[in-house]
């Protein structure tokens, strides 16, 4: 068992492990042949969360909406490179849905905002209310989230995300994690960044500057930095200033989406269990 300070409210990053499952799982039918190993990956996952015995029982399930986001109207670039969701999972989603509704958990899609959008918003309010919040995600995107209240678990490696970790491993905090997307960019998401500029480069300038609004005031200052390639940095820099801001824009999840949950609406009935175990054994012979 992990350490959590209290028992946390969950909130599940549903479209992230809707696609791990999808392709985990992708001969399963069911006995009328029909694609089932989304939602057989979906339940084991939730499973396996519960399992984890962090003595909570309020989870909530968050998905993506179909429709374009306010992303796409100011870049619309912004994931085009990803494909169209296959047909054979999108007829998994009503049917996934259904049950979870029926076992009693509580799932959350709003038409137009991008799941990471609610994610970050309800963690915050929530984390405003004073609670514990556990984010179960493996996006890179969700490390700005983190602070002491809200923390990440990443499923497969068993491992609590929270500050010290980000700045042991990064060097940054977990805010700055927004500037570091709008330096380097973002190729799962499509986000441009600023060409040239990597990783290192990008933490070189966050932990001299903190972030990309003081290394813009400090402009002049870059190229008599220390680290390699400083004077081919601030001339990127000054080139692409104005994909640098675009790219935070679009790197920055939201924490003001309206969100109305009651406490009562994601805690656990106890029939929820025994509900999800008996689905999952019945869909584990849908191979």
């Amino acid at each position: 068992m992990l350490y959590i300070k209290k028992k946390p409210i969950i909130i599940v990053d549903g479209s992230l492990y809707l696609y791990r499952s999808y392709f985990t799982f992708q001969n399963f039918n069911n006995n009328e042949e029909n694609p089932s190993g989304a939602i057989y990956g979906m339940l084991k996952t939730i499973e396996n969360i519960l399992k984890k015995n962090y003595g909570s029982k309020k989870i909530i399930i968050i998905f993506d909406s179909s429709k374009k986001t306010f992303r796409n109207t100011i870049f619309k670039e912004y994931k085009s490179n990803r494909a169209k969701m296959p047909n054979k999972l999108y007829v998994q989603i009503p049917p996934l849905l259904k049950i979870f509704k029926e076992i009693g958990i509580k799932t959350l899609n709003i038409l137009g905002i991008e799941a990471d959008d609610i994610i970050g918003s309800l963690a915050y309010k929530l984390e405003q209310e004073g609670e514990q919040v556990l984010i179960v995600s493996h996006d890179k995107d969700m490390i700005q989230l983190v602070t002491n209240n809200i923390n990440i678990l990443h499923l497969s490696k068993n491992n609590i995300i929270t500050p010290d970790k980000i700045r042991e491993k990064y060097g940054i905090y977990p805010q700055e994690f927004i500037d570091l997307l709008a330096l380097m960019g973002d190729a799962s998401d499509n986000i441009p960044g600023i060409p040239k500029i990597g990783m290192k480069t990008a933490l070189c300038l966050l932990k001299k500057f903190s972030n990309i609004k003081n290394i813009y005031n400090n402009i002049e200052k870059i190229q008599f930095l220390s680290f390699r390639n400083s004077k081919n940095a601030a001339i990127q820099l000054k080139k692409y200033k104005e994909t640098a801001f675009l790219s935070y824009k679009l790197a920055q999840i939201k924490l003001d989406v309206p969100i109305n949950i009651t406490s009562e609406e994601i805690t656990l009935k106890k029939t929820c269990f025994k509900k999800l175990s008996n689905l999952i054994k019945l869909y584990s012979f849908n191979k």
